[in-house]
């Protein structure tokens, strides 16, 4: 029976995110987890947290198997242990919680401090999966909130992690209606009433917290933006042959574009912006050549600044050379104003993490790259226009957005290739981490994605303009060139993670002690 609830509560967490999209089940889905903890020894709680982490992210991220098989160049067999080996390091972290959380469980000297002990305890695995070994953040409890603008204005305050504390902490209250050793009818619909005071609290907050940045925003400038989806397929992306029409591509979208927007942006060449995604363009813009001509060309036509994505690199002496993934901004005379350089790499995809442990993998996995992190933060520049750019895997970071609005951005970029993804919930899913960097930082973000999905997102988390997968399209809208600095671009996860912190080790000297005493008691019986 508590195998059975394990699985259930990794079922049930996984619904909760795209595609899926169940996230009525986010106030109870780990509640049967938290059942068949109950009375429990602590390496018990560890086994049944790990299993149902196995379950969890074994269906949030099947996806990685037919990415590495498609676009690795890696047989089925090959995929399936690799996706099996990551699945079972990302069980540890729900697992470690799981027998943290029986000590709680079984103890009765806590008091209320129990009720936060597991949301602490949960936001400190969350943070910790979110940094050991490059990190991995994607499926935070507070992702699956995306669907709901009301209910994830406070990231502005405390980020994803604190909402992530919201949800267990309605769960762990949940879980005291619900506990049949002390069930009593009127004990039980005081924690029911606890529960949905909180989530009418959040609500409440969110939609008048949506009321004030609507009317904030109309105080700051006024641009259009496009973004444009070429839905390139990555088996023809990188082909020589198929550059020319590439470029045609986005050339004939961008026009397009442009006219059903019916305005001239060029009277006002800095309150218009066009975004192309990652490596849109699949050849080396900074070598001259007649490719580097044709975006030159392109921009001063349309007389709009452009930013795109781009492969570049380095020469370090001595025939070596490393490479970048980075984004160019074009002003409309065709000169370059700025480039970024992606600065969180996909481990065992852009490059070889901790190559004298790992060399192997080079062999066996022969799409790995060799790609240089870049170092600056700083917003790409045109006019009053300073976009901090985010390409692909970073934008699952709060960080990384949090330091460009730090160093001046007043608007959002996304440039990425999901076409490894296929049609799996992997871009949704990677859709949805982005509103958050709009919510967190309250800036209008652009999407840019090669095959979807594409998106114009509010600084209060909703869509105004959004694509479907696997389709040459665009999206133009209206943005805001915001300047404020929320609580969380200027203090960062500190600001939920410092009080977790504090409070889980104060409940885990209160643990010892007890347990302390207990053994202290025994001996005297004795």
């Amino acid at each position: 029976m508590p195998c059975i609830l394990a699985i259930l509560s990794g079922i049930l967490t996984a619904l909760g995110f795209q595609p899926y999209d169940l996230t009525g089940v986010l106030p109870f889905c780990l509640v049967p987890l938290l059942i068949s903890l109950k009375g429990k020894k602590p390496a018990e709680g560890l086994k049944l947290g790990y299993l149902s982490g196995l379950v969890y992210f074994g269906i949030l991220i099947w996806w990685i198997i037919p990415t590495i098989s498609t676009y690795g160049d890696l047989p089925v067999w090959v995929s399936l242990p690799i996706f099996g080996l990551f699945v079972c390091y990302l069980a540890l972290f729900p697992g470690l919680w799981a027998g943290v959380a029986c000590l709680a469980l079984g103890d009765r000297t806590l008091g209320i401090p129990w009720l936060f002990f597991l949301p602490s305890a949960w936001v400190i695995q969350e943070w910790l999966r979110s940094h050991l070994l490059t990190g991995f953040p994607w499926g935070l409890l507070a992702y699956a909130l995306e669907p709901v603008p009301p209910l994830i204005q406070t990231a502005d305050i405390w980020g994803p992690l604190g909402l992530s504390f919201f949800i267990v902490l309605v769960n762990v209250l949940i879980f005291k209606a619900v506990d049949i050793s002390t069930r009593r009818p009127a004990r039980s619909a005081w924690w029911i009433g606890a529960a949905m005071a909180l989530i009418v609290t959040l609500w409440f907050y969110g939609n008048q917290k949506i009321l004030l940045t609507k009317k904030q925003d109309r105080n700051y400038p006024k641009i259009d933006v496009i973004a444009v989806q070429g839905s390139i397929a990555q088996d023809k992306k990188w082909n020589p042959d198929f550059q020319n029409s590439t470029l045609e591509i986005y050339g004939n979208l961008t026009n397009n574009a442009l006219k059903s927007i019916k305005k001239d942006l060029t009277r006002n060449k800095d309150l218009g912006l066009v975004i192309w995604p990652e490596t849109a363009t699949p050849f080396f813009f900074q070598e001259p050549g007649p490719l580097r001509a044709w975006m030159i060309n392109f921009v001063k036509k349309i007389r709009i600044p452009i930013i795109f994505g781009s492969p570049a690199y380095h020469k370090t002496g001595a025939n070596r050379v490393e490479y970048l993934n980075s984004a160019f901004l074009l002003r409309p005379d065709g000169t370059v104003s700025g480039r970024y350089d992606k600065r969180h790499l996909v481990p065992f995809g852009e490059y070889l993490p901790w190559k004298w442990v790992t060399f192997w993998a080079r062999d066996m996995i022969p799409r790995i790259g060799n790609f240089r992190p870049g170092t600056s933060c700083a917003p790409l520049c045109y006019g009053r226009i300073r976009v901090g750019v985010l390409i692909c895997f970073e934008s699952i970071f709060p960080s990384l957005s949090r330091d460009s609005v730090r160093a001046g951005a007043n608007i959002l970029a996304v440039l990425t290739n999901d076409a490894w993804f296929g049609r799996t919930g992997a871009p949704f899913q990677h859709n949805a981490m982005s509103v958050f960097r709009a919510v967190e930082s309250r800036r209008w973000l652009v999407r840019a994605a090669n095959t979807g999905v594409s998106s114009l997102v509010t600084p209060w988390g909703q869509y105004t303009r959004r694509t479907g997968l696997f389709m040459p399209d665009y999206l133009t809208g209206t943005a805001r060139l915001r300047t404020d600095l929320t609580t969380y671009s200027r203090h960062g996860d500190g600001i939920i993670l410092g009080p977790c912190v504090l409070l889980f080790l104060i409940s885990c000297y209160k643990l010892w002690r007890s347990w302390n005493r207990h053994r202290v008691s025994l001996k005297e019986t004795r």
